[in-house]
């Protein structure tokens, strides 16, 4: 039996043939995509028997974005804080917490063992300090005639300021209160505002909180949005009748957000200090808006078709987000190219396929 010879391959000529075939497949692909990419319109006529709809391209300055929450609230340092003048064993608010008082307005009556104590304590300060003025005008007379020594009359000074400020402090402090004839002590408001009641379940001293007032024009919306929300917003919708435009913005961000003050543009808000809120930001874009229909995917980019006589112009966009059944983009292309043209919204996928078959070619 004659023997048959097999004759291998060499391993480089195998490489070389590989080698070839993905050059030229790799040549047809580029061809076809550069052939694509070249593409800047196409006859209408291409599409045929089929129906052809358009759309008007609008220009877009304001969207809407992703809802964030809000606090209606106020900056630190905004309120205006009243304290317990002395020691207080039973206090009855005669306001709701949260409601607008006015300045002088009766806001709680306290009572007390140091009720007495503080009324005694006021009047004991006014006649020492009538003593230590006429001391000091006396005795000032004194010194300038060289009569007594300078240390006696730094003495002297220092004992009448000392009973002055004592005074003045007492008599800071019966200014937010009201002293009937049957000597009941109640609290007055200083200022006009939003009375805030913190809770009191421990005992109330002299010093401790006792009551906030807010101006009504301090109370606002605080707001935490991303970083990149903050240089394109424009202000924020709670409702149809609710607007909130931006007051202020903090420089200081917490990582990836930064916190925004806004506030009502009008009293259509009905805002509760302390109320939790769903707000949506309000960008301002640059960009345009079309029925959906009209986006189409062709070479892994977005286009819509802008209809130019008897030809179809094709537009590559960037989308930014939907409204409403239309989808928002921006373009490279001139605004006066784009803005209230007619884009194609029908047969668009007819279209798509005709511009396969040329990029193909």
């Amino acid at each position: 039996m004659p023997l048959r010879f097999i004759k291998k391959s060499p391993l480089g000529t195998r490489s070389q043939y590989t080698l070839f075939f993905f050059l030229i497949t790799a040549f047809i692909q580029i061809s076809t995509v550069n052939a694509a990419d070249g593409l800047k319109s196409v006859k209408l006529s291409s599409l045929g028997n089929f129906d052809v709809n358009f759309s008007t391209v609008q220009k877009v300055e304001l969207m809407k974005g992703q809802s964030l929450i809000g606090e209606v609230a106020y900056m630190a340092g905004d309120n205006y804080s009243v304290t317990f003048p002395f020691d207080v064993q039973r206090i009855t608010y005669r306001v709701k917490n949260g409601s607008v008082v006015k300045q002088g307005e009766t806001i709680a009556l306290v009572e007390g063992y140091d009720v007495h104590h503080f009324i005694d304590e006021y009047e004991t300060t006014k006649v020492l300090l009538e003593i230590q003025k006429m001391h000091f005008k006396t005795n000032k007379q004194y010194f300038e005639n060289k009569t007594i020594k300078s240390s006696q009359w730094i003495a002297i000074t220092k004992s009448y300021y000392k009973a002055k400020l004592n005074f003045e402090h007492i008599q800071h402090l019966m200014s937010f209160l009201h002293i009937d004839e049957n000597e009941q002590i109640t609290i007055i408001s200083p200022k006009a505002g939003v009375i805030q009641i913190p809770n009191l379940y421990g005992s109330k001293v002299a010093g401790e909180l006792a009551f906030d007032i807010i101006d009504k024009k301090s109370i606002n919306v605080k707001i935490t949005i991303p970083l990149l929300l903050a240089s394109h917003l424009s202000h924020f919708e709670v409702n149809s009748t609710c607007r909130l435009n931006i007051n202020s913005v903090e420089k200081v961000a917490d990582k990836f957000h930064q916190i925004v003050w806004a506030e009502p543009a009008s009293t259509e808000c009905q805002l509760i200090l302390g109320q939790v809120i769903k707000v949506t930001p309000i960008k301002q874009v640059a960009g345009y808006q079309i029925a959906k229909a009209a986006i189409f995917e062709f070479n892994n980019k977005n286009y819509i078709a802008i209809k130019d006589k008897n030809s179809l112009s094709l537009v590559p966009i960037e989308l930014i987000g939907t409204s409403e059944g239309e989808y928002l983009f921006t373009t490279k292309e001139n605004r006066e190219s784009i803005e209230g043209r007619q884009g194609l919204i029908s047969s668009v996928s007819i279209l798509q396929g005709s511009l396969l078959s040329l990029g193909a070619e």
